[in-house]
């Protein structure tokens, strides 16, 4: 009876890691430049991030995808556009998505991306620092075009944070590979 439930076991746990060897998972890596607005107090600023997704393949048509962003450019903050003095740099942003998606054409697919993202911005400069963090509602709308089954360039526009007349979103430009 022992040996019949170790061959069942062991029968399940192949049988698991063969389907996840099917399981479409991906990896992208993108540069973003985004706009920090406020619109209460007249504040600007365009930082830059390297951002990374993991993606999941739920189904042919909808994906769940984690995302980080880490900061890689400064930006003179601007009030009601005069120079400030002070620097503006996206620390983090961290995220999670939904991302349904569809093929047009053999090597062009589009996507919306659904999800939250929490993003820590600080600022510098005129001897003070001072940073926060906050995440709310995100999006974003996009596309891929694909130069083999498994490499694919990537662009699209994202709004990580928009709330209370604060905003952070930009266009990012990558490229992305499905195990």
């Amino acid at each position: 009876m022992k040996k019949i439930i170790r061959i069942l076991s062991v029968s399940a746990l192949l049988a698991t890691a063969a389907a996840a060897a099917q399981a479409q998972v991906y990896v992208e890596g993108a540069y973003a430049p985004l706009t920090f607005k406020d619109s209460d107090f007249g504040l600007k600023a365009k930082p830059a991030a390297l951002s990374g997704v993991v993606g999941y393949n739920l189904h042919p048509n909808l994906d769940v995808e984690g995302f980080l962003g880490l900061g890689v450019k400064k930006s003179e903050v601007t009030l009601n556009g005069a120079a400030t003095g002070v620097k503006a740099d996206i620390s983090s942003s961290i995220g999670a998505f939904l991302k349904p998606k569809t093929m047009l054409t053999d090597e062009i697919e589009v996507f919306a991306r659904v999800g939250y993202a929490h993003s820590k911005l600080k600022l510098t400069g005129a001897g003070m620092s001072d940073s926060g963090s906050e995440g709310s509602f995100a999006y974003g709308l996009g596309g891929n075009y694909y130069m083999n089954k498994q490499t694919y360039l990537t662009a699209s526009y994202m709004s990580l944070f928009n709330k209370d007349n604060v905003k952070a979103t930009g266009f990012n430009f990558g490229v992305g590979y499905k195990f």
